[in-house]
């Protein structure tokens, strides 16, 4: 069997944890509380992620069609540094559990944040680039 939070595989000693849609095996009562919690989070903080990520679209959109000559690109990358934020504080973006069983609870939430820290890095190199090079 594999965890459902940390991957590990595991012949004895695990127990289960049951969720909205099924019940999942973890390797230990330390994993348990550790799914637990990240459940209790998730229905605390998704809403937040959503609604980050969406504010951060709308940089896109104020880009592409409202702003023009040498700043047209700050909106969007105002809005990725606030999509990166969403996803490095909240990575609750996983709608369905079963996601999971492919990929560990603790791996998931490290690449999403990973990825958060990305955008905004990457965000800041381009809105630097365009205001030093302006």
């Amino acid at each position: 069997m594999k965890c459902v939070y940390c991957g590990k595989e595991y012949n004895e000693g695990g127990t289960t944890v049951a969720v909205s849609n099924g019940t999942f095996d973890v390797c230990s009562n330390e994993c348990k509380k550790q799914v637990r919690e990240y459940l209790n989070k998730d229905m605390q903080y998704k809403n937040r992620s959503y609604i980050m990520i969406f504010c951060g679209s709308i940089g896109f959109i104020l880009s592409t069609f409202i702003f023009s000559g040498t700043y047209k690109l700050v909106p969007m990358y105002l809005g990725m540094i606030v999509m990166g934020l969403g996803l490095a504080i909240y990575p609750y973006i996983f709608s369905n559990f079963l996601t999971f069983t492919h990929y560990p609870i603790k791996k998931a939430t490290l690449v999403v944040r990973i990825i958060g820290a990305l955008v905004i890095v990457l965000s800041l190199f381009f809105l630097g680039a365009t205001f030093l090079g302006a």
